[in-house]
């Protein structure tokens, strides 16, 4: 997701256009660049109306690309990378658009190792601790992955000397449960459970961590994020251009 400043004379003053002569570009792109500037601090505060304590990654999620001389138009835009987890951008895009949201990475990689449905998603369990934010901790993931053994390559699966540490200090361990339908192939056995990934303690008791659903999970489009850029455009654009050539025209070598 991303929005566009632009530089149009139709909409300034004629005079002053003509009063920069040359310096009209840099005055109109350095104008750009502060209104898409604008969008992107205002996009924090508007964060911080709509989430519910939005983490520091979700909050310097908006990026700005300059305008230059040769092309007047700066854009402002959402991280579509991230080096783990899921991009801001993606998972932003569901909030402004609303609609269905796609599989995370973390369901992904389920998907391929055989434990998730292609048409399931993963759910939050009773179980699951989150953080303060909210969201899943990124070392749940990591634990869950390495006690199934489908990390990367192998890498990162748990050891039997870590995992013969982790029973002595009764840490929980991680199953999956594969629902009472499941046929007999490999490791794959029937269970009473829902289908999920869950959690033994050292008393044995059993609590979900993650339920497995076949209903796509809906969003509203609660982050109109679009509109509220474009308005900040219109009506950021004519104040930030006349202080570009303001201070071009009060330069003393003009």
């Amino acid at each position: 997701m991303r929005t566009s400043v632009t530089y149009n004379q139709r909409d300034f003053e004629q005079k002053l256009a003509r009063d920069l002569g040359r310096d009209l570009p840099f005055a109109a792109a350095r104008a750009a660049t502060w209104t898409a500037k604008d969008i992107q601090k205002n996009s924090k505060k508007w964060m911080l109306r709509v989430f519910d304590r939005p983490t520091r990654w979700t909050l310097n999620a908006a990026f700005v690309k300059p305008a230059t001389k040769r092309q007047m138009t700066a854009e402002v835009y959402f991280k579509d990378f991230a080096p783990k987890g899921t991009p801001a951008g993606k998972y932003l895009l569901t909030q402004i658009r609303g609609g269905r949201r796609p599989h995370t990475r973390w369901e992904k990689r389920l998907i391929h190792a055989g434990v998730m449905r292609v048409n399931e998603y993963a759910m939050p369990g009773k179980a699951l601790k989150l953080n303060r934010y909210g969201n899943v901790p990124r070392g749940v993931y990591a634990k869950i992955l390495a006690q199934l053994k489908i990390g990367d390559s192998g890498i990162g699966n748990e050891s039997r000397r870590s995992k013969a540490t982790q029973q002595r200090r009764g840490a929980a361990r991680y199953f999956v449960s594969y629902g009472k339908d499941a046929p007999r192939i490999g490791g794959v056995r029937p269970s009473s459970l829902p289908r999920g990934i869950w959690q033994r303690d050292r008393r044995g008791s059993v609590s979900p961590v993650f339920i497995f659903v076949e209903r796509v999970p809906d969003y509203a489009d609660v982050f109109d994020w679009k509109n509220w850029a474009d308005a900040t455009a219109r009506a950021r654009m004519p104040i930030n251009f006349k202080r570009s050539a303001d201070l071009i025209l009060r330069r003393p070598n003009r």
